[in-house]
């Protein structure tokens, strides 16, 4: 497991770089939330047919427990649809809501504190790969699967509000053209499934931006500032500090500049160019 989570942190990071939209699905499996185990103790892309001859069919039921009013909240469908691509009978999907007095049996004898969850039922263990998945994705409660280790945003049953939610500020330097494309730092949160609920540029230049640039001791532009509730963003958190700070106050700084490409030293005002090969990053080269 030790190396499955080595793995798990690399493409996590790649992710985090701006990785290209297939890394979507495969950022969401390296954190966990699809991560199918074949029997070797390797990670199984959701889609692939490895291993399936020795997966029989199994039979499962799924049931959605839910919020209807909760746009922000992450979308089951992408656990859904990994889980039907590992060789699974579908046998009933039904949905009920957390308002409705039937569906609270179901919270109480599950210990449900977070939704949108799933509860799946069936043959929990005639599919190896699943069988090893149930208890990295959460538990099995007297024949059930109870999903745990859902993504944010979620709604905190306990409190009733949604947590994950997070703001995204670009700060730029107008003046460099060369700069890298900073909006490519949006796909790679995407990556991560991750989505701000509102965005805002701010150019350095600017009062605002001045202010960000001492209050953070910036150096390096453009950058990402992230802030809002980014704690529940467990993977996040873990891979952070190889690509940017977090800051006393809970905002997330994106540092890792050469990385991305072409940026500016604003101490210096100097232009730091960088080529971005396919496969590695090439030695930056600071020009004026």
């Amino acid at each position: 497991m030790e190396e499955v989570n080595k793995k798990s942190a690399g493409i996590l990071k790649g992710a985090i770089l701006g990785g290209g939209v297939a890394l979507v699905i495969v950022a969401l499996i390296a954190v966990g939330v699809f991560f199918f185990l074949n029997k070797q103790g390797e990670p199984t892309p959701a889609g692939s047919t490895e291993g399936q001859v020795d997966n029989p069919q199994a039979a499962l039921r799924i049931t959605v427990i839910t919020k209807k009013d909760c746009p922000d909240c992450w979308d089951v469908n992408l656990f859904l649809n990994a889980l039907r691509q590992n060789n699974i009978k579908e046998e009933g999907l039904e949905t009920v809501y957390v308002d409705d007095a039937a569906t609270q049996s179901l919270i109480d004898k599950y210990k449900i504190t977070k939704v949108p969850t799933v509860l799946i039922a069936g043959e929990l263990d005639k599919n190896p790969t699943l069988a090893s998945a149930w208890p990295v994705l959460g538990e099995v409660i007297d024949g059930v699967f109870v999903f745990r280790d859902i993504l944010p945003p979620y709604i905190d049953l306990t409190t009733g509000e949604v947590r994950g939610k997070f703001s995204l500020t670009y700060l730029v330097d107008q003046s460099c053209q060369e700069c890298y494309n900073y909006q490519d730092h949006l796909l790679a949160l995407n990556n991560l499934g991750m989505n701000p609920i509102d965005s805002q540029t701010i150019d350095v230049a600017s009062d605002e931006g001045k202010q960000l640039v001492e209050k953070y001791d910036i150096t390096l532009a453009p950058t990402i500032i992230l802030t809002g509730d980014l704690s529940v963003y467990n993977y996040l958190s873990q891979v952070w500090s190889s690509v940017g700070q977090v800051t006393e106050d809970g905002t997330y700084i994106f540092t890792k500049l050469e990385e991305m490409g072409t940026h500016k030293d604003l101490a210096t005002g100097e232009i730091v160019k960088v080529e971005i090969p396919v496969e590695s990053a090439a030695a930056p080269v600071v020009t004026q």
